[in-house]
Order: structure tokens, then sequence, then C-alpha cells
């Protein structure tokens, strides 16, 4: 990349959505440019572009008179997004399996058999990363860049949801990585309706697994007792 700005405003976007899908950003406060800055150790002005994407991409959202925040997807909004994501991935599943599996998707492929023979040793993260990585080499198979960008903007929504490792358990992403497995499995043998009823079934199990998720996190907040000052307690 020629131009340093747009290398910087790249760097700070990564970043921000590492912070934003590692939980580390408060979505109750307000996301202060100035502390990004300081944070990232880079200027104000690529933190600024960045936040500018991240808005476009529905991840963050201005509230007038309030600043911009890291959007809360309400279960509405994750089943409309999920919904719309069925639709394309599974078409897109479709057209990977009549285009034949691509060099990228069989070496990620073997990646994710070598998981699968022992998937105790790899953390819960790693095969999570993992099956990201798997619908991105599978999207592209399909050979369409407009489902891909369309299904990548609606990923990262659902994904603003799934910022809760407490509640996902190691036993869940090895099911997760057997439902990619078999998804693979159809694309290879070219059966393009089975990939395709696989990924539909996948992603129904997602949204389950979400929406449950979310409600856990909604009872933990709850029932946690609000914390008191030393000055509150002993009153």
């Amino acid at each position: 990349m020629d131009n340093p700005f747009e290398f910087e405003r790249d760097r700070a976007y990564h970043r921000l959505i590492d912070l934003i899908f590692s939980a580390k950003l408060d979505p109750a406060k307000p996301l202060s440019e100035r502390k990004l800055a300081e944070r990232l150790d880079m200027g104000r002005m690529p933190v600024r572009e960045a936040l500018r994407q991240l808005e476009r991409e529905g991840v963050v959202e201005v509230k007038p008179a309030r600043g911009t925040f890291v959007r809360q997807l309400t279960s509405d909004d994750l089943v409309d997004t999920y919904r719309v994501r069925a639709a394309l991935e599974c078409l897109g599943s479709e057209l990977a399996a009549k285009n034949g599996v691509t060099p990228a998707l069989k070496a990620h492929g073997s990646t994710l058999r070598m998981m699968a023979q022992d998937s105790s040793a790899f953390t819960t993260r790693e095969i999570d990363d993992a099956g990201t990585v798997f619908h991105e080499r599978l999207m592209d198979a399909s050979g369409s860049a407009a489902l891909c960008e369309s299904v990548r903007l609606l990923r990262m929504r659902s994904r603003l949801v799934f910022h809760l490792p407490r509640y996902y358990d190691h036993d869940l992403a090895s099911e997760t990585l057997q439902e990619h497995i078999a998804i693979l499995e159809a694309v290879e043998n070219r059966h393009s309706q089975h990939a395709s009823e696989l990924m539909a079934a996948h992603l129904n199990r997602g949204l389950d697994l979400r929406i449950k998720l979310e409600a856990a996190s909604g009872r933990d907040r709850r029932e946690r007792p609000e914390h008191k000052s030393p000055k509150e307690t002993t009153e």
C-alpha cells in the first residue's frame, strides 16, 4: 500500500475490530477518539476514519448528542441478519460445490481435519478463528465478489452478539468444527444441494446458540450484585 495514511487507517480499523470482538470496549460507554488513539498508539485521524468505516458497516453507531458506541444487536436484528446470511451463504455453498474446491479452501480443509483429530489440543478461540477462515474461503470459492463482501459485513454484525466467551465452551466449538468439515466434504464431492442444506442447518444452530448466549448474558447482568464503593458498604 503506497499511501501511508491508508495503511494507518487500515491498521486502526483492524485493531478496533479486534478490540470490539474480544469485548474489550464497553458498548455502554461512548468511544473516545483521543483515548482510542492513545490506546492504539497512533494519530486521531486514522482512528476517526476507521470509526467512520465501522459505522458504515453497522459495527458502531452514532447516537446524537451522546457519541459513538459499539452497536448492540437486538434479538430481532440478529434474526434478520441470520435470515439474510442463510440465503447468501447457502447460495455460496451451492456455487462453491458447482465450481469445485479452490486451492485455498482445500488447504484450509486440511487444517480443519488436523484440528478435528484432537480438538482438545486447540483453544476455543483457535477453533473459532479457524471457522471464520473456513466461511471466508468457502464464500471465495463461490466466485462471486459481491456475495463475499455482503457475507463479510453480515458476519461482522452477527459477531457483535458473540462477545461472550464465558458462555461458549469447548464442546460447542468442537461440534461447530465437525459441521464445517461436513459442509466441506459436500463441496468436495460436488453435492451442491447437500452443501446448501448443511449450511442452512449450521446457521440455524448458530442462531439458536447466539440467542441462548445473549439470554444467559442478560440473566448474568441482572443477577450480578451492583458494585458499591467502600463508603457505601460501611454506611
